[in-house]
């Protein structure tokens, strides 16, 4: 007699998900913070609450089940699916981790897209065993075109390794930095120091989870030029792309 294993329910909705694509992607600004301008979007996984109550839930479900490179992978193609709706001018940034980049299949959808103004996150908490793989890959993304961001800078060690080994175009300050920066001596020296670091390695600087307009005015004071956070604009859908025209049309009329 054959016994059927049964799956866990968390395997069946991952399974559910990846078969049926059912990732939908959500958009968030990276703004200038002296005019408002918005200079990139950022894109975010989103799924049914009902079976994952946040991403990191998915993702991390989905790493324990060994399937995790697959899983960003679907949310990289689902957010490139996206790209013709991007405004003229902006970047579209998506997050991997280093494990996905390292893997040939994701590695090709990057290249694929080369020429159409992306970016790739990359957030890893854990140790890289392999740097100089991890620059080979960088620097051929690099090299077509593609702009390389280190994530959450200033959180821990593994941000500050990426930094040093990768020279990445876009360092993003981490909301912990962020959080409460305009009543923190220590947080505006860091923040002040990651500005003149920045520029002398030729980086943009974002600032992340901004929510106060006190955190907004004091890291715009410190020289951070691009930020992003709830108080400057919540994820959302992309913009109608008349709607980001027609103020232009009316300014000139």
């Amino acid at each position: 007699m054959t016994l059927t294993v049964p799956v866990p329910p968390t395997m069946r909705n991952l399974q559910e998900v990846i078969h049926s694509r059912a990732i939908q992607p959500t958009f968030q600004p990276v703004v200038h913070l002296e005019d408002g301008v918005v200079k990139a979007y950022e894109a975010l996984a989103r799924f049914d609450k009902e079976k994952f109550p946040s991403p990191a839930d998915a993702f991390a479900a989905a790493t324990r089940a060994g399937i995790g490179v697959e899983l960003e992978l679907l949310a990289l193609q689902r957010a490139f699916a996206h790209l013709d709706e991007m405004p003229a001018g902006a970047w579209l940034s998506a997050n991997l981790s280093v494990e996905a980049l390292l893997t040939p299949q994701v590695s090709a959808t990057l290249l694929a897209h080369a020429s159409r103004n992306i970016a790739v996150e990359l957030t890893e908490h854990a140790q890289v065993h392999d740097y100089p793989a991890v620059v080979r890959v960088t620097e051929a993304l690099r090299a077509a075109g593609i702009l390389i961001a280190v994530d959450d800078a200033g959180a821990g060690f593994a941000s500050l390794s990426h930094i040093l080994q990768l020279r990445p175009d876009i360092i993003k300050l981490d909301i912990t930095l962020t959080r409460g920066i305009d009543a923190d001596p220590v947080r505006m020296a860091l923040a002040r120091s990651l500005v003149g670091f920045a520029h002398d390695i030729g980086a943009m600087l974002i600032a992340e989870g901004i929510e106060t307009v006190e955190e907004h005015e004091k890291l715009r004071a410190l020289g951070v030029r691009l930020g992003q956070g709830y108080f400057l604009a919540r994820p959302g859908p992309l913009p109608d792309r008349a709607e980001i025209e027609t103020p232009a049309l009316r300014t000139r009329s």
